[in-house]
């Protein structure tokens, strides 16, 4: 990780500021502008109060605004590190290459782990329209009632797609602890039996426990070091104690012996 000097931090902070600062002016405009074309083609939206509105608005304004200011962030990045743009540029043709052998379908899936935010941010987007447009043509339906039932459609399939995506990120990270420990285990051997190790112990437990077995055994381990570490100084301290206070009681003895003998001479 490169350390930045503090004109570097100060360039970054200003290339995120504006890259921020122009997607979100970009997104308002968007938003404004589907806003607008909504109303007029759709009786619920039309019908919506002016603060509902405007949370469409700057919804749209915050959404753009975050994605750019981490483009601007991540090419500040690479044109000011020659060796990590290389890497990079490494990485790119590599994927490529890794994506030429690849089928479509597994070519989906890969771009849907990379870009999974934004499907989650294009789907939220997209259901509140969908579902405004789809319950807007319910005549039994007062406009209220018509505002509540389009935001639980819409956050039902957000989180359908929150769950698929965490889903897709549990399975990459298995994925690659698998990698490492067979690639630790073509160098010592010993690869192979903590993968298995690790999924028969995985099975029919959570992910947190799947991901902390290592760390466990690791810590369990370090502990029983220090404690038999800790157990030896004591055992000597006590050791070294005992010896000591047995000299002193001989030594006590022998003056008491002299002492008796002195006194019969006398």
């Amino acid at each position: 990780m490169k350390i930045l000097t503090k004109e570097e931090e100060d360039a970054h902070y200003r290339t995120v500021v504006k890259g921020g600062t122009i997607g979100g002016i970009l997104g308002l405009i968007g938003g404004a502008a589907g806003v607008l074309a909504a109303s007029k083609r759709y009786h619920t939206i039309r019908n919506l109060t002016l603060p509902m509105k405007s949370f469409l608005v700057t919804s749209s304004g915050t959404f753009v605004g975050i994605i750019s200011a981490d483009h601007a962030s991540r090419d500040f990045e690479a044109q000011n590190n020659a060796k990590r743009q290389w890497y990079e540029n490494r990485e790119e043709r590599l994927r490529q290459e890794e994506l030429s052998s690849l089928s479509f379908t597994d070519r989906a899936i890969m771009w849907a782990r990379r870009e999974k935010y934004k499907i989650v941010g294009v789907t939220w987007v997209a259901s509140m329209v969908g579902s405004f447009a789809l319950v807007g043509r319910n005549p039994y339906l007062s406009g209220p009632q018509k505002i509540v039932q389009a935001r639980v459609y819409a956050q039902g399939l957000t989180l359908a797609v929150l769950v698929a995506s965490a889903g897709f990120e549990i399975s990459e990270r298995r994925n690659r602890r698998k990698g490492l420990l067979e690639k630790e285990g073509g160098v010592n051997g010993k690869g192979k039996g903590k993968v298995e190790e690790v999924k028969e112990s995985g099975e029919g437990q959570g992910e947190g426990n799947e991901t902390g077995d290592l760390w466990k055994d690791m810590v369990a381990a370090e502990e029983e070091r220090l404690r038999s570490r800790k157990m030896s100084l004591h055992e000597s301290d006590y050791h070294g104690n005992h010896a000591h206070v047995e000299e002193k009681e001989k030594k006590t003895e022998e003056k008491e012996e002299k002492k008796e003998e002195e006194e019969k001479k006398e």
